[in-house]
């Protein structure tokens, strides 16, 4: 390579560098999750900066890992990783009474036992460890003893902060499932745009008196 090239190349790695940061510290202006996310940017080294500008700034590195977020039913903590491991992609889900306690049991004294609960499912990429972009859909609902009762409505919410690209979502839909197995479902349908193409993703939850049941996150 050329020394001229070089200057060039370092030049422009460092005032993608720089824009990034801005973006950032407008963002959390008014989204403290931006916040979290350009504290975490500022503490990488100066070479993995320049490697995460250069991932995030990649067009078909970004229809990758959109495309490889795609899940079936998965266990919380499981990943899938892209571009030798820099960037990953995670899955979180979540679930519980909303008063903390254990899930109701087999006893008499909690056959009729009325509890809210709620199961969230969540899909996050990150790249070099920083968190840039989630979907997360959340059912919440009614059990009496094992049996779901009553579904309340749920709730669907994202970040993003990969420049050029959008997320947006269809109205949460909620229901319950015929018995067996009576669980609680939320589901949403995402909608990416990134850099002229876009894509469609139904994500969905499901629940019962333990808490947490499934989720997935799908082409439509």
């Amino acid at each position: 390579m050329l020394p001229g090239t070089a200057q060039a190349d370092d030049a422009t790695t460092a005032a993608q560098i720089a824009r990034y940061t801005a973006y950032l510290k407008i963002a959390s202006l008014e989204d403290s999750q931006a916040g979290e996310i350009l504290d975490q940017f500022q503490k990488l080294s100066g070479d993995k900066k320049a490697r995460f500008v250069t991932l995030i700034n990649d067009p078909e590195l970004a229809s990758k890992f959109f495309e490889a977020a795609t899940s079936a039913p998965t266990a919380a903590g499981e990943r899938i990783t892209l571009a030798g491991g820099d960037v990953e992609i995670e899955y979180e889900n979540i679930g519980g009474a909303v008063d903390g306690l254990p899930p109701n049991d087999d006893s008499a004294a909690q056959a009729s036992r009325v509890r809210d609960m709620w199961a969230s499912y969540a899909v996050t990429d990150k790249f070099l460890g920083v968190k840039v972009a989630q979907v997360k859909v959340r059912t919440n609902y009614q059990v009496k003893g094992k049996n779901t009762t009553k579904v309340y409505p749920g709730s669907a919410s994202h970040y993003l902060y990969v420049p050029g690209c959008s997320f947006s979502h269809s109205p949460v839909e909620e229901w319950i499932s015929s018995p067996p197995p009576d669980n609680a479902h939320s589901e949403t349908v995402w909608t990416a745009e990134c850099w002229g193409s876009a894509w469609s993703k139904r994500e969905r939850v499901w629940g019962d008196y333990r808490g947490f049941v499934g989720g997935y996150l799908k082409k439509q």
